[in-house]
């Protein structure tokens, strides 16, 4: 990622909307780790989430009453 897009993402302007993100509570830190990833890696991490979340609820409906 440009160093400069970086130290905006980090550290934005007053009033901007990413500033308002990250005074509301959004880890911009986040952000731009993934704007650093290539369309695979987000697309893999994607996949990897969708499975987590699919085993979690399986857990869920396999321990109701």
């Amino acid at each position: 990622m440009d160093k400069d897009v970086l130290a905006r993402i980090l550290n934005p302007a007053p009033g901007s909307a990413l500033a308002r993100a990250r005074d509301y509570g959004i880890d911009l830190t986040l952000l731009a780790r993934n704007i650093a990833l290539t369309d695979d890696e987000r697309l893999q991490n994607a996949a990897r989430n969708l499975q987590m979340a699919r085993t979690l609820r399986e857990m869920r409906d396999a321990n109701k009453p």
